[in-house]
């Protein structure tokens, strides 16, 4: 824990470097949000004694289930990307474009489709059913636009899950069906787990992280907190750090749920922070700003 630029992923990535060198039977999986990953990988190598990064690897979510899947098996339908869904929800919105009062003028403007596709990837990383979108039409009924949006989302959503049955899966699923294999992995076994440059986890990445914390021998997570802050008392959501709060209240109820023995915290609360060292201007608006 540390706040932004406190050197927490660079000593974090100093400490598994210098891990996997004493303990090379080890696996050593780090995983960072998408747009990351080759920044990560580039970083690793040019600090690594050797130049490479054998028993590390640097992965998103998505690219540890597909190397689960590609271990143990357990999925054998195509993985449905972004363009994928676009593509998909295009055809089936055009079908019904007479029948989506609040969307069906909207669907040729660009980035709509776009945007319709992110909606619906959040109902699966949320769980968000079909009866639970009938309660919350139900709840909205009377508030105009809201309502008749809820209902054109819900009848899109039933047509796309409709269409991909048995045929496809996405990226969402993806991590929902690795939860049932990684117990077989070997690649995971034993391994440490890094979660690092998370702002928080959605419901079907905290299932995948219980999963890790039980067969993984260890876990680790870093958090952007400020050293003034109490990390296990969550206030308003208003709050600069609330989100990071949440996490760790999260992460310490899945420990518990799973019987983990959680670690001893590093906390990385130097003022001012490594990044800003040599500028007294920037250290002191990262202190004080909000």
């Amino acid at each position: 824990m540390g706040p932004s630029g406190a050197g927490k992923s660079t000593e974090l990535y100093r400490e598994i470097i210098n891990r996997s060198g004493c303990e090379t039977k080890r696996n050593f999986l780090v995983v960072v949000p998408d747009q990351f990953t080759m920044q990560t990988q580039k970083d690793m190598v040019q600090s690594h004694p050797k130049g490479g990064i054998m028993n590390i690897d640097v992965l998103s979510f998505g690219r540890l289930a597909h190397r689960i899947f590609e271990e143990v098996g357990g999925n054998d339908k195509p993985v449905l990307d972004d363009t994928g869904k676009s593509l998909i929800l295009r055809k089936l919105a055009g079908k019904r474009a007479e029948e989506l009062k609040a969307f069906g003028k909207n669907l040729n403007k660009q980035g709509y489709i776009h945007e319709i596709k992110s909606m619906l990837s959040e109902f699966m990383q949320y769980s968000i059913s079909i009866p639970k979108l009938d309660e919350m039409i139900k709840c909205c009924e009377g508030r105009g636009l809201l309502h008749q949006k809820l209902i054109d989302l819900k009848s899109l959503y039933q047509d796309f899950l409709g269409y991909i049955d048995e045929k496809y899966i996405t990226t969402e699923e993806t991590l929902e069906r690795v939860c049932k294999v990684i117990h077989k992995s070997q690649v995971v076994k034993d391994a440490v787990v890094v979660l690092d440059g998370f702002t928080g986890f959605t419901p079907v990445q905290n299932r995948l992280i219980a999963s890790l914390l039980q067969v993984a021998s260890e876990v680790i997570v870093t958090v952007t907190i400020d050293g003034r802050e109490n990390p296990f008392v969550c206030d308003g959501e208003q709050k600069l750090f609330y989100l990071s709060k949440k996490t760790i209240q999260s992460l310490n109820a899945l420990a518990k749920e799973v019987g983990v023995e959680r670690g001893e915290d590093v906390l990385l609360m130097d003022v001012p922070v490594k990044r800003y060292q040599d500028n007294e201007m920037l250290s002191h608006l990262e202190n004080n700003l909000f």
